[in-house]
């Protein structure tokens, strides 16, 4: 692919991030225009992405299509622009939060590893909070300082994986949140990252209980530089405040509206070249999303899709109502399919087509796809994540799934139980 080409599609996910902005934020444009800009960058990256996701993209499109195609020939309404606009939301708030890697990173300084305990659990909570923000170049930074003849210890592996894949129940900055509020629309904030905070304290416990195992001495962890949290914290707490304000108010459009322009705002403060580092980014960083630009465009066709069979036929389901039960039972099926292979989006977007006629509670049904994201990502030998540590550090798919198997067992029962104690459970 040449150059142009990434810059073009850089370019055109920017104005995708504009145009949701003053879709969502202003209604001065409709989001179709801000999805046509999304789809043209995934034209243009299309043979950059891996064979894997083109393949899994051309099913999800295939059984998309046939989902407006059905219902269309028997004469039925169907709504073809949402399957172009249905995730551009989505992927407007995970192209904007990229660029609060140009002012945040866990980068250690030239200090000799840190070995102990508190070298643990310092690594626990680093890799936590900063890949909430930062996402998972996060664990990648820190995994090389950590790792010794490009090998991880079991130990290390599950404090970064799991560690990093918490973060998924609560940040607002995390795909999983764009997710639950796109597919769980009326959903609250506020009320999630309570949910998915709980959840997350419960699992950093878990973990550290079963690291700590054997002894801590030989821990070999990072050097954090926690001074570096403090405007990924601001930025937390103006998104909160807003809605708190303007409940109504569009969080995916607040912060594709936040996080570049206090980006800007800080490099120009810090006088690091902001013009030249935005447009390098733009350039640059935006396409390198290519893999999950194409994955959530075809998941949103999906969607579309299956919202059109199900409101054009209205399927039985087994059950009159959804709460805690059928909470739980969602849960399990969506790990499940994780854990084989299929990608949390894609899981998310089906399940919120099939359960929409039992008009499930907003909050409730959010807090289940963001506990999936999480116990998902980190239990699947076959996630993103686990695939990249399987490539980088000698890691084989047999021993990842046994050992997350019975911290995902223990945090499948514990989001359950939770589910329990909402509101609508």
């Amino acid at each position: 692919m040449s150059q142009l080409s990434r810059s073009i599609a850089g370019l055109a996910l920017a104005v995708a991030m504009g145009l949701t902005v003053l879709s969502t934020l202003a209604g001065a444009v409709p989001l179709l225009y801000a999805g046509l800009a999304a789809w043209l960058a995934g034209f243009l990256l299309w043979r950059s992405v891996p064979r894997r996701t083109r393949i899994q993209s051309l099913v999800l499109m295939a059984i998309g299509v046939a989902g407006l195609a059905v219902p269309a020939a028997q004469g039925i309404a169907v709504d073809w622009r949402h399957a172009i606009s249905g995730n551009a939301a989505l992927l407007a708030m995970l192209a904007a939060v990229s660029f609060l890697r140009l002012i945040t990173a866990p980068a250690g300084d030239a200090e000799t590893a840190p070995r102990g305990g508190q070298s643990l659990w310092r690594t626990l909570l680093g890799v936590h909070l900063f890949g909430a923000v930062v996402n998972l170049s996060t664990v990648f930074i820190m995994a090389r300082r950590m790792a010794r003849d490009e090998r991880l210890s079991r130990r290390q592996y599950e404090v970064l994986v799991k560690g990093f894949s918490a973060a998924a129940f609560w940040s607002p900055f995390f795909a999983a949140m764009a997710a639950a509020l796109t597919y769980a629309p009326g959903a609250r904030l506020p009320v999630l990252v309570g949910y998915g905070g709980a959840l997350a304290v419960m699992a950093l416990v878990l973990v550290l209980l079963q690291a700590r195992r054997g002894g801590t001495a030989d821990f070999v962890g990072y050097p954090m530089n926690p001074a570096a949290l403090w405007l990924p914290a601001l930025l937390a707490v103006m998104i909160l405040a807003a809605h708190a304000v303007w409940p109504t108010v569009s969080i995916l459009g607040l912060i594709a509206l936040l996080a570049p322009t206090v980006t800007a705002l800080t490099l120009f403060v810090r006088r690091h070249s902001p013009g030249l580092a935005l447009s390098r980014h733009v350039r640059e960083g935006l396409p390198a999303m290519r893999a999950e630009l194409v994955l959530f465009l075809s998941a949103g066709v999906t969607a579309a899709g299956l919202a059109s069979l199900v409101n054009a036929y209205e399927p039985a389901l087994p059950f009159a109502g959804f709460g805690a039960p059928q909470a739980s039972l969602l849960l399990l099926v969506l790990v499940g399919a994780a854990v084989v292979g299929i990608h949390p989006v894609i899981g998310v977007a089906a399940a919120a087509a099939i359960v929409e006629p039992l008009a499930p509670d907003p909050d409730l049904l959010a807090s289940v796809f963001l506990a999936a994201w999480g116990i998902g990502v980190a239990a699947s030998p076959l996630s993103g994540l686990n695939l990249a540590m399987q490539g980088s550090y000698g890691l084989r798919a047999g021993e990842i799934l046994r050992w997350n198997a019975p911290f995902a067992l223990t945090m499948l029962m514990l989001a359950s139980a939770l589910f329990w104690l909402h509101p609508a459970g």
